[in-house]
């Protein structure tokens, strides 16, 4: 199968998204299939400016991949994220890209994520100006709709984002697919034994973004610190300087936070077994990574039910649940996480047997046969 991968992700394996797309890659050449990814700098660095690059990336992605096509032959399959496969599957319908079946892919859906960004601006957290409240809805988020339904099939992360893309009608059921992601072998190679000496306190891993719920790890580290606890909290990959992120905490809890530059894998699997606990405070998630990846690293987690947490992690089973924007729970489950090691390694042992199967070869394979359904389907209709 020749498969085309596309997503306007920046070029940089460390990041999420892109992530997503390079390890497929990896995983279908070593099953036997041609595979290209065409990221960011594929569609073109221009338009800069977000709310015309909104508007128009479906076009530079439709012309990214016309060039491909052309360039390199047909493909079985283009698999392509969000609102940038809406002109792929138009133009795929009336008889562009020689029946090539056409995926629509969302890594969290932007409708919900914009819902969570309202709720900030509720909150105080955030500004959101008047023509952002327009523009991106009238714009973005009905190409991102548009796409859905053009497509032949969906991939989604979690029930949500599932149960959203139906009640808007975008996809029967029957078309919709639920592909989690999955971990690099490396991380289920060597797995740390039960008891694994560890001791780096709180791990927060991530964009420090108020989507990941950072107000709210900051305000549950300060009540902890004020509340006499003895712990400390690493920062990693949050994609700011230090000096942009410390600001947040009270000033007592500031000189007990270290910040990391964002680490390629294997340093971050190195700091999944170095740390007590991981806080994952998001307030929307389409899958959440960095999660799963710790939880087979047996790193016990405290998270909002958001993503892949939904559907992971059992309160009082496999981890610690709070609500989403409750900075006091969150702090009460840290404190009562990090001051019982017998909890910890009884939830870290049930989460490593709830997630050791979850590789990118899995992954790979459940995508595979999603496209087999919908290659299958443009058959059907071509001999109707």
């Amino acid at each position: 199968m020749r498969i085309l991968l596309v997503g306007d992700y920046p070029r940089d394996a460390r990041l999420g998204s892109t992530k997503v797309l390079l390890k497929l890659q990896e995983e279908f050449r070593l099953l036997g299939h041609d595979c290209d990814v065409l990221l960011a700098d594929d569609l073109g660095a221009s338009p800069r400016h977000r709310w015309l690059r909104w508007g128009l990336e479906p076009i530079a992605a439709l012309a990214a991949v016309r060039r491909i096509f052309l360039r390199n032959g047909p493909y079985d399959v283009v698999d392509i994220a969000s609102a940038e496969g809406l002109w792929v599957g138009v133009l795929r319908r009336v008889g562009m890209f020689g029946g090539a079946a056409v995926i629509a892919r969302s890594n969290g859906l932007e409708h919900l994520n914009y819902r969570r960004m309202l709720d900030d601006h509720q909150a105080g957290l955030l500004q959101k100006p008047w023509t952002r409240r327009w523009w991106y809805p009238a714009v973005r988020l009905s190409q991102v709709a548009a796409a859905a339904r053009v497509a032949d099939r969906l991939i989604l992360l979690n029930e949500e984002d599932r149960a959203f893309a139906l009640a808007r009608g975008w996809k029967h059921e029957r078309s919709i697919d639920l592909v989690p992601h999955g971990v690099s072998a490396r991380f289920l190679r060597d797995v740390p034994p039960a008891h694994h000496p560890r001791g780096r306190g709180i791990l927060f891993c991530g964009s420090w973004d108020a989507m990941k719920g950072v107000h709210y790890l900051a305000s549950a580290f300060s009540q902890l610190v004020a509340g006499g606890a003895h712990a400390s909290l690493t920062v990693l990959g949050g994609g700011l300087p230090a000096e942009s992120i410390l600001p947040a905490f009270a000033p007592g809890a500031r000189s007990l936070v270290t910040v990391i530059d964002r680490l390629p894998e294997e340093e971050v699997m190195t700091a999944y077994r170095a740390h007590d606990v991981m806080a994952f405070p998001s307030s929307y998630e389409g899958f959440g990574m960095v999660l799963l990846e710790a939880m087979t690293q047996r790193l016990p987690v405290v998270c909002t039910p958001v993503g892949c947490a939904m559907s992971l992690v059992r309160h009082e089973e496999t981890g610690l649940t709070v609500p989403p924007r409750n900075a006091a729970a969150l702090a009460a489950a840290i404190a009562r996480m990090l001051a019982d090691t017998t909890l910890r390694t009884r939830l870290a042992d049930a989460a490593f047997r709830r997630v050791r199967e979850m590789s990118w070869t899995r992954t790979a394979t459940a995508t595979l046969s999603v496209y087999e359904r919908a290659l299958h389907g443009n058959q059907v209709l071509a001999h109707a």
